[in-house]
């Protein structure tokens, strides 16, 4: 079971996903290596890259608010490169030195992504928390509608099992990649993205909605920006209730980077602010 503390990385990552049908599945995937390519020639799948850079560094601060108090507990960064036709993808998230006597964290999230598409190919996730440890390697299968997940609480005790997917499918670290590619130009506001995510082998439904543009939004420690604001239906459950009153605020700028962002949790509310940058494909809005 997660602990709140999971979300380290869940709270930046899960909500990231292009428009997809009711029927489609997401299976969570990582990788450290290059593996082989199964293509798909299906424009569906396509997502062409416009946002993004290989080099490209993303680092938020996560506070986690108890009593009224906004408390700095960790990071979470997040690294892209090019390496022939596939991205390396990776983010790590970490308690601070001073905070892990309390709760220690130590999360990695990898992923192979297919240049042409953005899908992923291989992913490995690794989860240290307090005592709390899992892994879990996912290989896609795409032309056979497969992948295989071996998934333990170690990488030496895993065990194998075949998931079904759809062809399109994304993992939960590509979703983020592809969602900043989205064109948002003609969205309306209240405009709804809906897509199933396989956690841990199990399938859960997320509903992103689109509120809108905001002027002059205040970002902790940043300054006031002109963003897009997100409102995530999230994983119901210990941590997050269905309705958490999430907010996404992304960079109104050709980047699209997610600046902020902020939900009430089961014991107080955790925030992820970005404070640091490298190698942005585009000037920014002033961040």
């Amino acid at each position: 079971m997660h602990t709140y503390r999971s979300y380290i990385l869940l709270l930046v990552l899960s909500f990231f996903s292009p428009k997809k049908d009711s029927g489609d599945q997401y299976v969570h995937n990582d990788s450290v290596s290059p593996v082989s390519s199964e293509r798909s020639d299906s424009d569906y799948c396509r997502v062409n890259n416009n946002t993004f850079q290989s080099g490209e560094s993303l680092t938020y601060k996560i506070y986690y608010n108890i009593n009224f108090i906004w408390i700095g507990a960790g990071t979470v960064t997040f690294k892209i490169d090019r390496q022939g036709n596939q991205y390396l993808a990776e983010a790590i998230g970490k308690t601070y030195g001073g905070y892990d006597w309390i709760f220690k964290v130590r999360d990695t999230f990898q992923s192979v992504l297919d240049a042409t598409t953005l899908l992923p190919l291989k992913s490995t996730r690794i989860v240290n928390e307090g005592s709390y440890t899992k892994y879990d390697q996912v290989t896609y299968m795409r032309n056979s509608r497969m992948a295989e997940s071996i998934m333990g609480k170690t990488k030496q005790t895993a065990e194998a099992q075949i998931i079904p997917i759809d062809q399109c499918v994304h993992d939960i670290l590509s979703t983020m990649y592809a969602f900043r590619n989205t064109p948002l130009s003609s969205l309306q506001d209240q405009s709804r993205y809906e897509l199933d995510m396989l956690l841990d082998r199990k399938k859960y439904p997320i509903t992103l909605t689109y509120k809108g543009k905001e002027n002059k939004t205040k970002i902790k420690g940043l300054g006031d920006y002109d963003t897009y604001l997100f409102e995530p239906k999230l994983i119901a459950g210990n941590i997050f209730k269905e309705d958490s009153g999430m907010k996404i605020w992304v960079s109104r700028d050709q980047n699209k980077v997610p600046l902020m962002i902020e939900s009430p949790i089961s014991v107080g509310k955790i925030k992820a602010i970005l404070i640091e940058y490298k190698n942005l494909r585009f000037e920014t809005s002033g961040y």
